[in-house]
């Protein structure tokens, strides 16, 4: 092919322009491009509608890092995106794909009856991107700064637990049929298994510890002191983690029953398969 492409003024444009929740600042180096303020965001091509319903590319995180991509292109190596800004960024693909209303189904619990209801993205993504990371945790005469998980960092330890947890069902399995030979050895490896990833995420999780006697950035140091701290500063740092994940959840949506009028919540989930889905 020579010269320009007498069918590129037919190409996608960007839909929508969002604020990066992170502000860029977790990103690291050469991991994006350009400006993380009013960044444009394009619709989905075909392939991206496809790579977003393939089970194994879900599952491994692939499929999300490609779309990102594709959608995105201040973001050069989604990988390495921090958690915080991931769920905004995929409704905002989905606005710019099929438009901010989507329509979710709701059982009402009080009278069991299955209901309709559309709800507004762009109030979701209003309030995602205009939500504020608090990355300092104050122990005493310790302060203890933060960071989000990279979603590459999210993946693995989601992968990894899922696989711990799918082998604890096969032994309870197997427990239960009265096979326990080396069962219990098996699951107590598991569970401490799973207490070490406990602590792996709190280790990765802090970028430094400012102390009376100066600040600590030496990860075998901070992973040394994690192991060996008062359980107060486990308790702090856990609850901490929580608060932030639960401040950057998608808010549940008020509903009425048209049947009953009863009110209830409605939880907007990030299952890709069924969120990428057209209305």
């Amino acid at each position: 092919m020579t010269g320009p492409n007498p069918l590129q003024k037919y190409f996608r444009q960007p839909k929508i322009y969002i604020d990066l929740p992170s502000k860029g600042i977790y990103y690291e180096p050469g991991s994006t491009q350009g400006s993380s303020t009013n960044t444009p965001i394009f619709g989905m091509t075909g392939m991206d509608e496809i790579i977003m319903k393939t089970p194994d590319a879900l599952f491994s995180g692939e499929s999300t890092v490609k779309v990102v991509q594709s959608c995105c292109p201040h973001i050069v190596n989604a990988w390495k995106m921090p958690s915080i800004d991931v769920d905004c960024l995929l409704v905002a693909i989905r606005i710019a794909s099929y438009g901010a209303k989507m329509d979710v189904s709701h059982r009402c619990p009080n009278c069991q009856s299955i209901n309709d209801y559309t709800i507004d993205l762009s109030d979701v993504l209003a309030y995602l991107s205009g939500q504020t990371y608090d990355n300092a945790i104050v122990c005493g005469e310790l302060r203890i700064i933060i960071r989000p998980l990279l979603y590459e960092e999210i993946t693995k330890f989601n992968i990894e637990n899922y696989k711990l947890q799918k082998m604890l069902a096969q032994l309870n399995r197997l427990e239960s049929s009265g096979d326990d030979v080396g069962t219990l050895k098996a699951q107590t490896e598991i569970y401490q298994r799973i207490g070490d990833m406990q602590l792996e995420l709190f280790e990765i999780s802090i970028e430094h510890i400012e102390t009376p006697d100066g600040n600590v950035y030496d990860k075998e140091l901070i992973s040394d002191w994690v192991r060996n701290s008062d359980k107060d500063y486990f308790s702090n740092i856990k609850t901490k983690l929580e608060q932030n994940k639960q401040q950057w959840d998608i808010p549940t949506q008020n509903v009425q029953c048209p049947e009953c009028e009863h009110q209830s919540k409605v939880v907007v989930t990030m299952d890709q398969a069924s969120f990428f889905g057209r209305n």
